[in-house]
């Protein structure tokens, strides 16, 4: 009997089906009787399945060691081990109790007989002589059962099958995302990483270009007022050495906060060594962290570089004012002014250099503040505002020059 194909397969199933053969139920007859056992021979070969014949218990129990079978037909009477010993054995065993028993008897005593015959472990009794209709259809039903057991577990076992191979895939699809993303990733960060190294190299292009502005500056203003050689040298020198103040204030706080006149300070006092009232700083105590002071750093420097060049520090008289204060509210802002008197007529700029765009983005991308500027006649001005951390109690605001 060859089992029919069930509808909700999918195409996978139908074609590892497909390239099995079709399986066969095996029947086991056991009957000492020779004859008996070729007429049940014939009888159940039209079911076109596997029929094992074994003429005694013993023969029958090793049949069952090694094979699997659908049904078995046990003859109660038989010599040497009979149907019940037989059929209490197969019981027994694990591995052969789910196997159904259907016992043939020539006898027929009473119910008693029978409740004897479905305690030993039947499921059923056929009665000799054997009508081969009656056998056939008997057995057919544990064949078909057998065989649809045996459909749906191999069904059962493929599907575990393409469970798993679909997680094999859907692994590898994840794996394979992942390590796309990862690449993705890696090239953003390169195209980033070379977009801050142009930044760096424009920006070190451009600080070394004012750095070398600011050194011809101081190296003319120090000639002017000491044209002796050894104290040219002296005051010169003094002046060179400043310039690398900021990152020391930090280096000496460990990268922790500093105070913000004190960032102002390392910034400008190479500008004022000679004369220290030529920078005014005004403003309350005012603790910043390292990010905050690297660019107000920068941005002071940027401001002092363009006064040596165009502003207050291009004479000998010019001065630089530079006040800061806590906004209204305890919003936990600061605001600064930068103001510059006494120095050459000031001018609007046709253009605006790398370092006009460096302070802006130092104060909007760094300091997420804000910078309005104002070229008034009496000199540059520049209003600053960025947040920081939010007020404490502090001394009361001072007031004065820089310090050296």
């Amino acid at each position: 009997m060859v089992p029919t194909s069930s509808p909700a397969r999918n195409d996978d199933t139908e074609r590892a089906l497909a390239v099995q053969e079709a399986p066969k139920a095996r029947i086991l007859i056991v009957d000492d009787d020779r004859s008996t056992s070729l007429a049940l021979t014939a009888a159940l070969e039209r079911l076109n399945q596997t029929l094992v014949v074994a003429f005694s218990g013993e023969e029958a129990l090793q049949y069952l060691l090694h094979e699997d079978f659908a049904v078995i037909l046990l003859d109660l009477h038989m010599s040497g081990m009979d149907g019940y010993e037989t059929a209490a054995l197969i019981r027994a065993r694990k591995k052969t109790r789910h196997i159904p028993i259907v016992f043939l008897t020539a006898v027929f005593r009473d119910d008693s007989h029978l409740l004897q015959a479905y305690s030993a472990g039947a499921v059923d009794m056929i009665f000799k002589p054997v009508d081969p209709f009656i056998l056939t259809s008997k057995i057919s039903v544990f064949v078909d059962l057998y065989l649809k057991q045996f459909e749906a577990q191999r069904e059962a076992e493929i599907r575990h099958k393409l469970q798993e191979e679909n997680f094999r895939v859907r692994a590898e699809k994840i794996s394979a995302e992942q390590a796309l993303r990862r690449s993705q990733e890696h090239q953003e960060a390169m195209a980033a990483a070379e977009a801050q190294q142009r930044i760096l190299i424009e920006e070190l292009s451009h600080r070394v270009k004012n750095m070398l502005a600011v050194v011809n500056a101081m190296a003319r203003q120090t000639l002017a007022s000491t044209p002796e050689p050894e104290a040219f040298v002296e005051k010169f020198l003094r002046r060179i050495e400043a310039l690398g103040r900021t990152h020391g204030l930090l280096s000496r706080e460990h990268w922790g906060n500093v105070q913000l006149r004190d960032v102002a300070s390392e910034a400008l006092e190479p500008y004022i060594i000679e004369d220290k009232t030529r920078v005014v700083l005004n403003g309350p105590p005012v603790a910043i962290q390292p990010k905050a002071a690297v660019a107000l750093g920068i941005v002071f420097h940027e401001l002092a570089t363009n006064a040596v060049k165009h502003g207050s520090l291009s004479n000998n008289d010019g001065v630089i004012t530079l006040e800061w204060q806590w906004e209204p509210e305890d919003s936990g802002a600061i605001s600064l002014e930068w103001s510059e008197t006494k120095g050459p007529i000031c001018k609007k700029p046709t253009r605006h250099g790398f370092g006009t765009r460096l302070i802006k983005l130092e104060l909007t991308h760094e300091l997420q503040g804000t910078i309005e500027t104002a070229y008034e006649e009496p000199g540059f001005r520049a209003f600053m505002s960025f947040p920081t951390s939010p007020r404490v109690a502090s001394p009361a605001p001072q007031t004065g020059a820089a310090s050296a």
